[in-house]
């Protein structure tokens, strides 16, 4: 009697759908928040880096995005709306910062940010919780 197939196709699916409504789905690539410097030590920053570069002062601009639904001209597209001379710093996944829809976290280096990214900001707590990403469409 062979059941195993079925009881892992079973869990399986039970597994996507249990991670499809914990995380919900990122139909684009989104940015994140920046902290100023006044949020240094007020709230939890988890792994997220200054809000510019400390040697050039170049501002940092980060995207999250899933590499399975979303394609590289998707986050061109958003980097190239909110970041002037965009330079790819770090490409990663970040569970902290990103969803699980949107796991994979690519940070540029800009010469300016457009007015919006310059002042979005994340969901700043003061305990227990970050969630750190802000939804902009």
């Amino acid at each position: 009697m062979k059941r195993f197939p079925f009881s892992a196709a079973l869990g399986g699916a039970v597994l996507a759908v249990l991670l499809a409504g914990c995380s919900g789905t990122a139909s684009e690539p989104y940015y994140l928040g920046r902290f100023t410097p006044e949020d240094v030590g007020k709230y939890e920053r988890g792994e997220s880096q200054v809000a510019n570069d400390p040697q050039t002062g170049r501002p940092y601009f980060s995207v999250c995005y899933n590499s399975a639904l979303h394609s590289a001209e998707q986050v061109r597209a958003l980097v190239r709306k909110h970041c002037a001379d965009p330079q790819l710093w770090r490409n990663r996944t970040d569970l902290y910062s990103c969803s699980l829809a949107a796991p994979a976290r690519a940070t540029y280096s800009c010469s300016a940010l457009s007015r919006t990214a310059e002042e979005a900001r994340p969901n700043l707590l003061r305990s227990e919780s970050y969630t750190g990403a802000i939804n902009l469409y």
